[in-house]
């Protein structure tokens, strides 16, 4: 199970964090890797929200439905997705930190199956993709 783990400030308060990460179509403003994220079903901000991502991943566009699967106002947030051959949670911890917010990120791909032996493969990719993810994430938190 390949996994990623970074962190970011924000100088906005952590409601004012949450609101923003919880609404997954940010990722697009957020994450470099993100070509698009829509909103399909569900309300952005509440649990069941469905979005269609699409993503470079390996050199490769993928298109994924990440689901809101935990919103804990204003400190968690939990989206998942799937593909054949992998499972995907991204976990958003915010905390607070003097005037503005701590942002802790940890994205996990389950690989299924025959993918399981990719594990080492899908680690590195993931990390390379993670780091441009948390950059920009930084950035985009920073302008704010």
């Amino acid at each position: 199970m390949a996994t990623y783990r970074a962190t970011a400030k924000s100088p906005m308060n952590p409601e004012q964090t949450f609101e923003y990460l919880a609404d997954f179509t940010n990722a697009s403003e957020w994450d470099e890797n993100t070509k698009s994220c829509d909103l399909v079903s569900g309300d952005a901000l509440a649990e069941g929200a469905e979005y269609k991502v699409v993503t470079s991943f390996a050199g490769r566009d993928l298109t994924l439905t990440y689901r809101t699967v935990e919103l804990e106002r204003p400190g968690r947030i939990v989206f998942r997705s799937g593909t054949a051959i992998a499972d995907i949670e991204d976990v958003i911890t915010i905390a607070r930190d003097g005037d503005g917010s701590k942002i802790s990120y940890e994205a996990t791909i389950h690989p299924k199956s025959v993918a399981k032996l990719l594990d080492p493969v899908f680690a590195i990719i993931f990390n390379r993709v993670g780091d441009r993810a948390a950059e920009s994430l930084r950035e985009t938190l920073a302008s704010k």
